[in-house]
């Protein structure tokens, strides 16, 4: 009381509360067994990204989608295009612009332009367009991308979910050879992407036991779609357990135009009861048994074409779905041969493409452009303030027929 003098009383109240707060964390913790629950929202997560929401259970799989430094450094490929003054640009500066996106594009398999100036999708997708010459029509796709402009599409996704490694539509028996990501609006230190240098991930993959299953067993795609009548058109972001609608993934109307697009996707199909809407018989099945790794014309070489966001657990921390029971939810995954992956197989499948991460933090008129086989992307979940917004928008590339590993490109 010397010390805090009339303080003193206000003091001890504070101590009191302060380590009845510290027991109770640690009761709480003790009784939910997750150990270090107060570090899912802090420790271990890579840059650009947080921890979403707080679970019973920690999911099974945290992925740091890099350790230390960037597997390619990023300076290497990207272009500062101040000099270029995208703004009024003249035809002497473009061509040499056109020339560099295409070297870099070329020896890296990824560029990036900063500092363009740029705030039109339209403007910035010409850029992305210097690469990504052709491009392919979304049928078929997984997430519920609505379209911004002319072949340019919203991310689909909510941003508290992780979005694991994966290759863009690699549940086809096509896919596109590479896309490009224009940042249209972009909160400083929030929202970043990353990207996976995937032949060094092969390689090592390769020198393992897994590697070796998947390239003898291959993969089996199992996604289940929604119909989006019995959901009165609600998806994930009005809260609903819905990842997509076949009617938006295959952009039809009715059932047997649906089937019809399916099967010229390669797929399987089946007509199920849904499992969390019993009185919906229009829940559309599709299976894929196909190889795990697909040949890359570009450096002559097998490379890894699959991930575990194909996998239930893509659903973990998914807005409306990560509560529903994992063999109920719309993503379903195994070896070809049916067996199911064991927990252990699926980190050290994250933790693989974790080893070859690139951060890529983004501005506003930033464009980023890499190969579909080369590169795997991704990103942690992030929370926007109310004043905040993240809009990316994607431009799919050229569309190809998946043939799989060659028996003398490995």
């Amino acid at each position: 009381s010397r010390v805090f003098g009339s303080r003193a009383p206000q003091v001890f109240c504070a101590s009191v509360a302060f380590h009845t707060l510290c027991a109770m964390n640690a009761y709480f913790r003790r009784q939910l067994q997750v150990p270090g629950a107060r570090s899912m929202f802090t420790a271990g997560m890579p840059p650009g990204g947080r921890m979403p929401g707080f679970w019973v259970s920690a999911p099974n799989i945290v992925p740091a989608f890099r350790r230390g430094q960037d597997a390619v450094p990023l300076e290497e490929f990207s272009i500062d295009c101040r000099p270029y003054n995208l703004k009024t640009p003249n035809a002497w500066t473009q061509a040499e612009l056109f020339d560099r996106i295409k070297t870099n594009f070329d020896k890296y398999g990824v560029v990036r332009l900063t500092k363009t100036g740029l705030a039109d999708i339209k403007d910035m997708s010409k850029y992305a367009r210097t690469v990504v010459k052709k491009q392919m029509k979304y049928e078929g796709g997984a997430n519920p991308r609505e379209g911004i402009i002319d072949n340019v599409f919203e991310v689909g996704a909510p941003n508290d979910a992780w979005l694991h490694y994966h290759h863009e539509m690699a549940y086809n028996q096509h896919s596109m050879k590479n896309l490009a990501f224009c940042s249209i609006k972009s909160p400083i230190g929030k929202g970043d992407t990353y990207l996976s240098e995937n032949l060094s991930v092969t390689d090592a993959l390769m020198q393992t036991d897994l590697g070796r299953k998947l390239r003898d067993k291959g993969v089996c795609y199992i996604r289940c779609l929604t119909d989006r009548e019995a959901y009165k058109g609600q998806g994930w972001a009005q809260g609903q357990a819905v990842y997509n609608h076949w009617q938006l993934s295959f952009g039809v109307e009715t059932p047997e135009e649906a089937e019809a697009k399916a099967a010229a996707c390669g797929l399987e199909v089946e007509w199920c009861e849904d499992p969390l809407k019993p009185e919906s018989k229009r829940y559309l099945k599709t299976k894929l048994v196909i190889s795990a790794f697909e040949y890359c014309p570009s450096v002559d070489r097998n490379v890894l074409y699959s991930s575990i966001a194909d996998h239930n657990m893509w659903f973990d921390t998914w807005q409306g779905v990560h509560d529903v029971p994992p063999e109920k939810r719309p993503l379903q995954m195994t070896f070809g041969d049916g067996t199911p992956f064991t927990l252990e197989e699926l980190r050290q499948w994250v933790s693989l493409y974790d080893d070859g991460g690139i951060r890529v933090q983004w501005e506003q008129g930033d464009v980023l452009a890499f190969c579909n086989y080369r590169y795997a992307h991704g990103r942690p979940a992030f929370s926007l303030q109310k004043w905040e917004e993240r809009q990316i928008g994607v431009v799919l590339g050229e569309k190809f027929q998946r043939v799989g590993a060659l028996e003398k490109s490995w």
